[in-house]
């Protein structure tokens, strides 16, 4: 698959195809954590792999101030890219960055999402409901304190605490993304049905998810989502083979059912 940025965000594919799956990556990382995921999806489908402001190939870019400063900035990029059948998959923060987008989304685009893959993250009322709103990032937790939590978690090289130069810049650019968790707000309900189905994918050793807090993903949904548990913990959708043959398989059935539909006019990012 050919990899190339557009507009700062990475497309993976030939973006004239008539499937799209669009991609929001978990706190402290960039668009490319999300190739592997992209690489491993069936022929006859494009990816986009969104991307945060201050990274990747926006490093110029300043970060972004809140949540809604995020949504408001990925918005018309991704509105460009849903001009036709999409599966939008977002982990962690990413989650709910793609749930607050799906939901702002004027009506006749999001007809074209099919699905929507929430993986590992709480639900929009709890993280509202835990968000203390600080007026910058590291005030809610100090930077030893996200150093502990990168250690705890994984998701990146051992090596990387080797380098306090780039540690230095890991530990900013987590920083940066719980804030925007810390300043979440729930969107606006969307309408119930709508033909878009979702999914909660989660790790089964991810002590943040119970089956209450699956319940409450239920009720900020437009239909009753999905469940899905995985073996890991928070980033077990990038560390293990199961997921990435799941939304193989979920992209696979929608890519068919995509053929069999007749031809739409098609407009936007190409």
């Amino acid at each position: 698959m050919r990899v190339r940025t557009v507009d700062g965000h990475l497309l993976i594919g030939d973006p004239r195809l008539p499937l799209r799956v669009l991609f929001f990556h978990y706190a402290g990382a960039t668009a490319l954590s999300m190739l592997p995921l992209a690489r491993a999806l069936p022929s006859g489908c494009a990816a986009v792999a969104f991307e945060l402001d201050g990274r990747g190939e926006l490093t110029d870019a300043p970060p972004v101030r809140s949540f809604d400063d995020a949504v408001k900035r990925l918005l018309p990029a991704f509105r460009s890219w849903v001009d036709r059948p999409a599966v939008v998959v977002g982990h962690g923060l990413g989650a709910l960055l793609a749930h607050a987008l799906v939901s702002a989304l004027p009506g006749e685009r999001r007809g074209h999402i099919r699905d929507v893959v929430l993986s590992g993250s709480r639900s929009p009322a709890t993280t509202a409901r835990l968000a203390a709103h600080p007026r910058a990032p590291f005030l809610t937790r100090t930077r030893e304190e996200l150093v502990t939590e990168l250690r705890r978690h994984g998701g990146c090289p051992a090596e990387l605490f080797d380098y306090p130069h780039m540690l230095d810049l890991a530990v900013t650019m987590l920083g940066q993304d719980l804030h925007l968790l810390d300043t979440y707000r729930e969107p606006p309900a969307m309408p119930a049905g709508g033909g878009t189905d979702y999914h909660v994918w989660f790790g089964r050793d991810d002590q943040s998810l119970s089956p209450a807090e699956l319940e409450r993903w239920r009720l900020s949904t437009p239909s009753s989502p999905q469940p899905r548990d995985f073996a890991g913990d928070h980033v077990f959708l990038c560390q293990e083979r199961p997921p990435a043959a799941a939304l193989r398989e979920l992209v696979s059935g929608r890519l068919a059912a995509v053929d069999r539909e007749p031809p739409s006019p098609r407009c936007g990012a190409a």
